[in-house]
């Protein structure tokens, strides 16, 4: 059994981080951007869309709804994409377009730049790639961030997946563990039976329970493999590169959840068994009483005046 770091990133840390980096994994365009009228969200001048999505708030997936009342919206803690990152150096983001035609994601730019003398030089770029099943290919979102890295990003429909988390919804499969109390934010059943991390709470005695969740990774070894966390979104990444005589594979790995409230992310644990079972541990505690409504609490708020 091989213990690996966690990768933790605070939320507040400074508001365009995520589009560099490794923080780039937690940008959702369908979400962070505009989801809420009140919402302030600083963007760096560089940052450009290609093809900007519809907001989430005039729209939902099947396992998404919004709450007026809040304003929150309420996202499948396991919403699965495909994505595709192309270094655009040297290409204007105003010349890049993205689209699909058929099952495929078509990117094409053209810089130009010419001179008195009548010299010039013209660049094009031409890529494609095949959309695998289920992609909903009306929803394409792509952005360019500050780095000069075009990001295409498609969601995917599985319909077991959800025939899985409706009939769990409708049966109300397995939401006691999480407690009495849970949050009304929060999609517990999608949690539970929307990926591949078998989730569980364990009860470990002395009034304490714990998160457990598992993966299997038998292809990849403990230093290929990344667990991060910003906020309660957590992030699992794999790279395996293998060289032969006469070639070279890289093969990835990329899942991601959110981690339903109570988790206490800072005390995360993750290790890797010999069987090629990632492992990830966290405590979980329950609420104590039910989350209010911005409704109920607005209602109590003429009674406490009167007092006064």
């Amino acid at each position: 059994m091989a213990f690996f770091p966690i990768h933790h990133y605070r939320l507040y840390d400074n508001p365009i981080d995520r589009f560099f980096g490794d923080q780039l994994d937690f940008f959702d365009p369908w979400y962070d951007l505009n989801t809420s009228p009140k919402a302030v969200v600083i963007v760096p001048n560089t940052f450009r869309w290609i093809n900007e999505p519809e907001q989430l708030i005039q729209s939902s997936y099947n396992t998404q709804t919004s709450d007026i009342n809040t304003n929150k919206i309420k996202r499948a803690p396991n919403l699965e994409k495909f994505r595709v990152q192309l270094n655009v150096a040297g290409f204007n983001p105003e010349t890049i377009k993205t689209k699909v035609e058929g099952r495929k994601v078509i990117i094409e730019a053209k810089q130009e730049e010419r001179h008195p003398d009548g010299d010039y030089n013209i660049r094009e770029l031409r890529k494609s790639y095949i959309l695998p099943e289920y992609a909903d290919v009306n929803r394409l979102a792509s952005y360019v961030t500050p780095n000069k890295m075009l990001v295409i990003e498609v969601p995917i429909h599985n319909p077991e997946v959800e025939r899985r988390v409706a009939q769990a919804k409708n049966e109300n499969q397995n939401l006691a563990q999480f407690g009495q109390y849970r949050d009304p934010h929060f999609d517990y059943s999608n949690f539970l039976h929307g990926s591949d991390f078998q989730p569980r709470i364990v009860d470990k005695g002395d009034n304490k329970k714990q998160l457990e969740m598992s993966i299997e990774m038998k292809n990849y070894k403990p230093e290929e493999i990344k667990v991060s966390i910003k906020n309660n979104e957590l992030i699992v990444k794999g790279e395996h590169r293998h060289k032969g005589d006469n070639s070279f594979e890289r093969s990835f790995f990329f899942k991601s959840t959110t981690l339903p409230p109570g988790t206490q992310v800072e005390q995360t644990q993750s290790y890797f068994t010999d069987g090629g079972q990632l492992k990830i541990e966290a405590p979980y505690v329950e609420q104590k009483e039910a989350t209010k409504s911005v409704e109920q609490k607005e209602a109590v708020k003429p009674v406490e005046e009167q007092k006064k």
